[in-house]
């Protein structure tokens, strides 16, 4: 159960890696003079006001939180039929997360 954990995790934290590695690309090219730190970019070149990434962030948190939150339940069930409704829940969470980041990359590009 242990190496399940770790693999889930790797999975979660690859797109999300992706994500961030595109979006700090896509800074560059837009503002190139930028040597303060990462800043997050809105739409349009425009950039995101911290109140709007302090938001982002939020919903990431609270994403990954309710991610490991079932992760723990599912290591901690004894009953199969349970724990096959909790790895069914997390999966459902886990596509929904992934079509909305699909759909952010996919309106980031068509505003390029």
């Amino acid at each position: 159960m242990n190496r399940f954990c770790k693999i889930f995790i790797l999975m979660l934290m690859v797109p999300l890696s992706q994500v961030a590695m595109d979006e700090d690309q896509g800074m560059q090219k837009h503002s190139p003079q930028n040597k303060q730190g990462m800043k997050m970019m809105g739409g349009k070149g425009k950039m995101m006001d911290p109140q709007k990434m302090d938001q982002r962030m939020k919903k990431m948190q609270e994403h990954m939180l309710k991610m490991h939150d079932l992760s723990n339940k599912i290591l901690a069930e004894k009953d199969p039929k349970r724990r096959q409704e909790l790895k069914d829940q997390q999966l459902k969470l886990m596509k929904t997360h992934h079509m909305h980041m699909m759909s952010k990359m996919k309106n980031m590009k068509m505003n390029k």
